[in-house]
């Protein structure tokens, strides 16, 4: 769910001018722009430019070790860089990652502002949204739950884990994960963009870029694999989710088809590691959101929970 934010935050920058959706980031993050491709078995260097939009597209080529299975075996012991290799050049595949993370960074770069701090002045506190952190005020702390697993193979009666009050300060964000928050705050985030980029009279987006967010931005690129590598541990197939015709926006995954119960193609929808999970309908005038709090991520228990929750929505059963 910290990606969605993080989109918030780049897609502000593009407005005011300050970078562009397709601008070569190599000058902004050269970083990142030398962390060679995975191919093979073989270390080999990028031909293609990473654009923003390959960020928040997840088309860049950066996944997670949850989701790759070149990435899970991927020796780090004499690796220089912080994130893993990537895994095809930027524009021509789909694979979930850590785009987002660079994403965060990017914001942080072009304004001089910790991911923390951007999100405070420019997103959270114009949304009134009080409980939204990456450090948590202690005052707060006693409201983190604890969350549940399913085992290392996914399959096991769930069990609850320690719980997590955050030990120490953190001082390096990422764009994509990490963002502590409540449901009734991030329906304010979920409700500002329904109303394309306004909240109880105060605009954070212009309307455009709210629409044209949720457009397709992958174009013909195939999200479906049915082949690809998922951590049982943490994250269940996510083709469970995703589909032949499935496409990615600038906010999540469009789902492209009507649902039987009213939910209309065009809903961007996703989720967070916990089993959380948001869809907005702009068709409908509808965004909601379910909030459980255990691992794997996808587990058919919370997608189909999701499932039903959005049916008695629409049908008001």
């Amino acid at each position: 769910m910290t990606k969605l934010v993080t989109s918030v935050a780049a897609m502000q920058l593009v407005e005011q001018g300050k970078i562009k959706l397709d601008d070569d980031l190599s000058v902004l993050l050269p970083e990142m722009a030398k962390i060679p491709i995975l191919k093979d078995g073989q270390l080999i260097t990028a031909k293609k430019l990473i654009t923003l939009r390959h960020l928040l597209t997840h088309t860049s080529g950066f996944g997670y070790t949850t989701t790759d299975l070149e990435l899970s075996k991927f020796d780090r012991s004499k690796w220089p860089h912080k994130d893993l290799p990537r895994r095809f050049e930027s524009g021509t595949q789909f694979l979930y990652g850590t785009s987002s993370d660079w994403a965060g960074r990017l914001v942080e770069k072009i304004s001089g502002m910790s991911l923390e701090n951007y999100f405070q002045k420019n997103i959270t506190k114009p949304l009134q949204m009080k409980h939204t952190w990456f450090n948590v005020p202690d005052s707060l702390k006693p409201l983190i739950v604890s969350y549940g697993r399913r085992g290392d193979d996914g399959k096991q009666p769930l069990m609850e884990s320690a719980g997590r009050l955050p030990s120490k300060r953190v001082n390096e964000y990422s764009g994509g994960a990490g963002l502590y928050s409540s449901p009734e705050d991030y329906s304010k985030l979920l409700q500002c963009l329904l109303n394309y980029g306004e909240w109880k009279g105060v605009r954070i987006l212009k309307r455009k870029t709210v629409e044209d967010m949720g457009k397709n931005q992958i174009g013909e690129i195939v999200m479906y694999n049915p082949s690809a590598h998922f951590n049982p541990a943490s994250c269940c197939n996510l083709n469970g989710i995703l589909s032949p015709t499935t496409k990615w926006s600038l906010d999540g995954l469009i789902d492209t088809e009507d649902k039987p119960y009213g939910r209309k193609a065009g809903t961007i929808l996703w989720g967070g590691l916990l089993n959380t999970y948001f869809f907005i309908d702009y068709k409908s005038g509808i965004a909601a959101s379910i909030y459980t709090q255990h691992l794997p991520f996808n587990h058919p228990a919370t997608t189909s929970l999701f499932e039903k929750f959005s049916e008695m929505i629409y049908t008001g059963q």
